[in-house]
C-alpha cells in the first residue's frame, strides 16, 4: 500500500523484452487535490472560518427550525400581500429587461455591421453592469427612488437586462444570415429584414431566456427586501428581528413552496420551447 502511495508521485519504470525502458505516466490529480485542499485551508484562515465553532455551536441551528414549525398559520393575512409583491416584481422585472434587452442584442451583433467602436464599448459597459450583483442596484435604487417595491422592480430590469442582453447578442451572431441577406436585396429596410429573416430563428431562445431570468429572479427578489427594496424579504428580516419563530416559519414555507412552483413552470415553459 505504501509502495502505491509513493508511485502516486513517482512513475513506476518498466524494462521492455527489447531492452527499452519505459516510465509510467503520472497523473496530475493528486497535486491538484493537495493544491485545493491547501487554498481551501489558507481561505479559511484568512476569513476566520472556524469548524470547531461550527461543531459546537451547529445544533442551535435545529434549535431554531423546532421553534420555527409548526407555523403559525394565522399571521398569513398578513403577509400574502408582501408575497404577491415579490411574484410581481419577478415576473415585471423579468419582462421588462428581456423586452428592453432585446433590440439592443440585435444592435450589439456583430452580424450586422454597425461602428465597431460603439458595439464593442457598449459591450464592455454591460459586461461590468453585469458583474455587480443584484443587490447593488437595488441599494443603488433605494437611495434614487426610496423603499419599496418600485426599486425591487428596477434593480431586478436592470440585472435581467445585462444578463439577456449578452445571452442574446451571442446567439444572434451564430444565426444563418442567408435569409436576411436575401430580403436586404429587394431593398427592405433593416427592421423588417431582421423581423422577417432573423427573429423567427431566435423567439424560441428568447422566451426561453425570459423563463430562465424569471427562474432566477424569483429568489432574488425574496431577499431584496433587506435593502428596503419591498417584497417578502422585509417580512422576514422584522420577524427574524423580533424572533418570532413561528411566524417565520410560516414566512420560508410560503417563500420555499412559492420558489419551486415558479421554477417548475419556467422549467416546464422552456421544455415545451425547445420542442417547439
Amino acid at each position: 500500500m505504501f509502495d502505491d502511495l509513493i508511485h502516486v508521485f513517482v512513475p513506476r519504470t518498466y524494462k521492455l523484452s527489447n531492452g527499452k525502458i519505459v516510465k509510467e505516466k503520472v497523473s496530475k490529480s493528486p497535486y491538484i487535490i493537495i493544491i485545493l485542499i491547501l487554498m481551501v485551508i489558507g481561505c479559511g484562515r484568512i476569513v476566520g472560518f472556524n469548524f470547531s465553532q461550527l461543531i459546537k455551536r451547529g445544533h442551535f441551528f435545529f434549535d431554531m427550525l423546532k421553534k420555527m414549525f409548526p407555523c403559525n398559520w394565522s399571521y398569513w393575512p398578513m403577509m400574502k400581500k408582501a408575497m404577491l409583491d415579490t411574484i410581481i416584481m419577478s415576473i415585471l422585472g423579468s419582462v421588462i429587461g428581456c423586452v428592453v434587452a432585446l433590440p439592443v442584442s440585435f444592435f450589439l451583433s456583430a452580424n450586422f455591421k454597425i461602428s465597431k467602436v460603439i458595439t464593442v464599448s457598449s459591450r464592455i459597459v454591460i459586461t461590468l453592469f453585469r458583474t455587480l450583483p443584484i443587490m447593488v442596484f437595488a441599494c443603488f435604487f433605494q437611495l434614487l427612488f426610496g423603499m419599496g417595491t418600485f426599486t425591487g422592480t428596477l434593480a431586478i430590469s436592470v440585472f435581467t437586462f445585462t444578463i439577456c442582453t449578452k445571452m442574446m447578442y451571442e446567439y444572434i451572431e451564430t444565426v444563418d444570415m442567408g435569409a436576411y441577406e436575401a430580403i436586404q436585396s429587394t431593398g427592405a429596410s433593416r427592421i423588417k429584414c431582421i423581423w422577417t429573416s432573423i427573429w423567427p430563428q431566435v423567439k424560441g431562445y428568447f422566451f426561453s431566456t425570459v423563463l430562465l431570468t424569471l427562474e432566477t429572479n424569483v429568489k432574488s427578489a425574496s431577499i431584496l427586501g433587506y435593502v428596503g427594496a419591498g417584497g417578502i424579504g422585509i417580512v422576514l428580516d422584522s420577524q427574524l428581528s423580533l424572533r418570532k419563530y413561528s411566524n417565520l416559519g410560516l414566512v420560508v414555507l410560503v417563500m420555499t413552496l412559492t420558489v419551486v412552483a415558479l421554477e417548475f413552470l419556467a422549467r416546464y415553459g422552456r421544455r415545451k420551447l425547445s420542442d417547439v
